[in-house]
This record gives C-alpha cells, structure tokens and sequence, in this order.
C-alpha cells in the first residue's frame, strides 16, 4: 500500500509538472509573445507610413520581424495543442486572421507608393482595426491565452502536487512503521528477544524513505507554485508592458502625432524574464532519483520485516 500511494502521488506530480513545463507554459508564453508582437506590428507599420519610409522600404523591416515572430509564437501553440478541437479551431481562424491582416498591410503599402496616400492610410486604418477592434484579432489571441493560463491553473491546483499528497503517504509509512513496530514488540514478548536487526533496519529504511519522498516533493512543490506564482506573472508584466507600449504608440500615430522609435516589443528582454520561469520548472521535475528509488527502497524494507520474521520463526521450530 505505502508502495502503490507513493507512487501514485510521484507519477501524478510529475505529470502535472511535465504537462506544464512541456505544453501549458510554450502554449501560454507563445500567445502572449504573438499578441505583443502584432501590436509591435501594426506601431511599426503606422511609424514608417507617417516618417515617410514607407515610400522606400514599406512597412518596414520590424514590420516584418514582429509578423514572423508571431506566426512562429502561434506555431508553437500548435505544436503543443493544449485546447483540443475548439481550441484548433480558434488557432486556425487567428492565423487566417494574421495572412488577412499582412495583405492589408501589404495593399495599403502598394497603393501609396503609388501616390494613392489616402487610400493607403484607409487600407492600413482598416488593418489596424482587424487587430484593435472588439473581438478582433487580438481579443482572439487574449481568449488562446486565458485559456492555457486556466490549464496551468489547473495543473498547478491538481491534488498530487499538494502538501496533502505528501501527507498522505506519510499517514500510510506511519501505519506501517506503527505495524513494524507492533510486530517487534509481539516478538519481544513471544521469543525472548531483545532485539531484531532485520526488523530495525526495515523501519529505519522506512523513516528515512519517507523523509527522502516528503523532502523532495516539498521542494518539487515549493517550485512549482514559485514558477506559477512568481515567475510566470513576472513574465507577464514584462510582456504587458511591451504590449502596452506598442499599443500605446500605434494609437498615437493613428491619430498624427509623432513617437519615438524606443519602446513596443524587446524579444531579449521577454526570453530574459522567461528564464527564471524554465528553470522554476526544471526544478520542479527533478526529483532526485526518486523514481528509481522508491521501489528498491520500499522492496528493501519489505525484504528486511520478511527477513525479521522468518529468523524468529526458523528459531521457534527449533
């Protein structure tokens, strides 16, 4: 019994974690990274249309970073394909959403340098307002986000992570220590003997097992709330402000009024606040040898109470 709800709780800890590190964080940290670059998109598109560049380079060639940099954050969400049908069904419409969205763009930058500048800025107003607009192209990608950040949510809130996990398969090593130690007593009084190595070391190993599984889900579970609690948020207000930033200029530059070039997305500085959340994670599925040990471990002490027993046996037949 010790054996089965120790293993249950490692191997459903660990999925919870793997399932996190694995899909719900790329998913998560891949539809925030796209939502900051199209913004960064369209402030870049209206910075060079009113500078005037547009006539000789375009959009321009962070127009064209940032587009790449979120059709290659939304390939990532559907590497990992955490939502399902629906949720495929919504990544396919966001990237049909984005092609639309590049050719307006691209339109808009063929009819000015064509001398067409109003019809131009109508083509690049109208792209603006697919990304802007209520239930836009952004809103959509805001949906694909809240909705993996539910799914490591839900990971994080699973009961095999919890303290009452490990508490619970330290009531279970108690009893069985509590049994170890009632058949060591029952021997004492029936055969005379004092003591009973095989029986001591098997409770000893036992006690010692499962401080070694109480210690390192404690850890596992200390970094995984640190990943869900601090670093993710840490990484969210840094892509907030980025995305925030973008937005902010485009609206100005909407409107005619002039930005500087600093500011909108900094992928460097995103990859620099998602470090801290990979290696809370990676801390959180290392469980030091445990998998392994566990069971050699809880063989051990059932081998050393049979040991126990049968030498107090093999006595009394004699």
């Amino acid at each position: 019994m010790f054996w089965i709800v120790a293993t249950s709780v490692l191997v459903g800890g660990q999925s919870a974690v793997e399932s996190a590190r694995e899909k719900g964080v790329p998913a998560y940290v891949g539809a925030r990274t796209a939502r900051a670059a199209l913004a960064d998109a369209d402030r870049a598109a209206w910075q060079s249309f009113r500078s005037g560049a547009a006539q000789l380079i375009g959009p321009g060639q962070r127009f064209r970073d940032d587009i790449t940099t979120a059709g290659d954050s939304l390939s990532r969400i559907a590497e990992v394909d955490v939502g399902g049908q629906a949720g495929r069904d919504l990544l396919r419409s966001v990237n049909a959403q984005v092609v639309t969205y590049q050719g307006l763009v691209e339109q808009a930058d063929a009819t000015y340098r064509k001398g067409l500048e109003d019809l131009g800025y109508a083509y690049l107003t109208y792209a603006s307002e697919m990304l802007h607009g209520d239930g836009g192209l952004l809103d959509r990608i805001e949906q694909i986000a809240d909705r993996d950040r539910n799914v490591l949510n839900d990971r994080h809130g699973e009961v095999w992570v919890t303290e009452g996990a490990v508490a619970a398969v330290c009531a279970v090593a108690a009893g069985l220590l509590a049994v170890l130690v009632y058949v060591q007593a029952a021997m004492v009084r029936r055969f005379r003997r004092v003591l009973n190595l095989p029986l001591l070391a098997a409770s000893v190993l036992l006690i010692g097992l499962t401080a070694w599984f109480a210690a390192t889900f404690l850890r596992v579970g200390d970094s995984f709330s640190a990943a869900s609690e601090d670093a993710l948020p840490a990484f969210d207000r840094t892509i907030q402000e980025q995305f925030a930033a973008a937005e902010a200029g485009a609206r100005r530059l909407r409107t005619g009024r002039p930005v500087g070039a600093e500011g909108g997305l900094d992928l460097a500085a995103a990859e620099r606040a998602q470090r801290p959340l990979t290696a809370r994670l990676g801390g959180a599925t290392d469980t030091g040898g445990l998998v392994a040990g566990l069971p050699a471990g809880t063989a051990a002490v059932a081998g050393l109470a049979a040991l126990g027993v049968w030498i107090r046996l093999r006595e009394y037949r004699r």
